[in-house]
């Protein structure tokens, strides 16, 4: 859309000085009512129960109000007082209606992803922060190791839907990790993994793609976006050390 500005011409503006004119002030009109925040069961598994609810946020204090809750399509039911319930695989806008203040909020019904997945990790680089001896990445650049996800799932969260354990390496180096699965498949996980024996540690986040009955590479523009940057300690060094990882698709 384009906008057209007005401007006075010099002309104009000179006239109207000599002859004393003001730019009449037009009065504001009012204020657009603030929108109500939604928090509550976002993340649910078919059949999952949850529920929603409204806050209206004025002057920096918020309160809870009994809003009237909508919803759009049948991959969830609401009731008029907030509780949701799971019908089939999708997402819901829903909406909440308060005195003129409305809010919205996107509810995804997603599929389990429970079990145990496996695939691999290809070590394609690594480097030290400063330098130090011995080199921690003396033998790393090429290793191929496996990557195994232990995932738990919720039948219905709030912000995260998803709990697992990885294990990666061999021998494994494991951490726990927290993430979500969405209703466009979108499978994200982040936290760390570290082994005792020798102090390697490091914290990472990855994400996925469920497709079917596996968990594939993002994409971006039609590329799979498969590498990730770890920063990484170790006690064979006193100095951090990073290296970036090619991910394979994961299966269960």
């Amino acid at each position: 859309m384009h906008i057209r500005q007005v401007r006075l011409t010099t002309a104009a503006v000179a006239l109207c000085a000599a002859m004393a004119c003001g730019m009449p002030v037009l009065p504001s009109g009012p204020s657009s009512p603030t929108p109500l925040v939604i928090r509550g069961t976002t993340l649910m598994m078919v059949g999952g129960r949850g529920s929603l609810t409204a806050w209206q946020i004025n002057e920096g204090q918020e309160r809870q109000v009994a809003a009237k809750w909508t919803a759009e399509g049948d991959a969830i039911s609401i009731s008029s007082d907030g509780a949701v319930s799971a019908r089939r695989l999708g997402h819901a806008i829903v909406h909440a209606n308060y005195d003129g203040h409305t809010g919205t909020e996107m509810v995804h019904v997603v599929t389990s992803v429970a079990g145990i997945w496996r695939g691999s990790v290809i070590v394609t680089d690594c480097w030290q922060s400063t330098v130090t001896a011995p080199d921690p990445c003396q033998g790393r650049r090429g290793l191929t190791a496996p990557l195994v996800v232990t995932v738990s799932q919720r039948a219905a969260a709030e912000l995260g839907n998803i709990t697992a354990t990885i294990a990666v390496f061999t021998p494994p180096a494991t951490g726990p990790f927290v993430g979500l699965l969405d209703s466009a498949g979108t499978f994200f996980l982040q936290g760390y993994v570290e082994r005792p024996a020798d102090g390697f540690s490091g914290g990472m986040t990855f994400r996925w793609q469920l497709d079917g009955e596996r968990l594939v590479p993002w994409m971006i523009n039609d590329i799979a976006d498969d590498t990730i940057h770890v920063g990484l300690s170790s006690r064979i060094s006193p100095g951090l050390f990073n290296e970036e990882w090619k991910i394979s698709a994961l299966t269960r």
